[in-house]
């Protein structure tokens, strides 16, 4: 039997070596997840999105995702 990888894998299917810092999100619904918001309101969503985008600067591919889900607007309040 082979030995098992110690590599996890990560919300966004991105398998990393232990102790490696966790890869950015890449979709609205990953974020939503890690900033601990999955059953949280609209306007809670809304708001830890917002929160993050002013220290975060987001992939394209997370920008795409958060236009596809009606977050996009959040976007344009982002300072700098």
């Amino acid at each position: 039997m082979p030995p098992m990888s110690n590599d996890r894998l990560w919300d966004d299917s991105i398998f990393t070596p232990p102790g490696t810092k966790r890869p950015e999100p890449q979709f609205a619904s990953t974020l939503v997840n890690r900033l601990g918001l999955a059953r949280a309101t609209r306007g809670q969503k809304e708001q830890g999105i917002r929160e993050w985008l002013s220290t975060n600067q987001p992939s394209a591919q997370l920008a795409k995702s958060l236009n596809d889900k009606g977050f996009g607007h959040l976007l344009g309040d982002r300072q700098g």
